[in-house]
């Protein structure tokens, strides 16, 4: 098994935030979920969008803890088992 990464160890959370650069981009990611909100609210499953959402989240939240698990995987595991039932041990904790 790979050794899990270390992305941000001993540098994360940071001790400041430039709040500067970051509040002009508060207001478009904002517009952006309230669009994404409202498309989803006029279709009529909206887990078809949001199901690739919540794999790709569970994939990189993995990866924090070293999991080597990629999006193409899990895809590939859903669809020959029942997702209903399991899933992959890597992504239990985050869906």
């Amino acid at each position: 098994m790979p050794t899990p990464v270390y992305y941000h160890e001993g540098k994360f959370p940071p001790p400041e935030l430039d709040w500067a650069r970051l509040i002009p981009f508060i207001g478009p990611a904002n517009a952006a979920v309230a669009r994404y909100d409202g498309i989803l609210s006029a279709v009529p499953n909206a887990n078809v969008l949001l199901t690739p959402l919540m794999t790709q989240e569970a994939v990189l939240s993995s990866r924090i803890e070293g999991t080597q698990a990629t999006f193409g995987e899990v895809l590939e595991y859903e669809a020959e088992h029942d997702r209903s039932r399991i899933q992959p041990r890597a992504q239990r904790g985050y869906r």
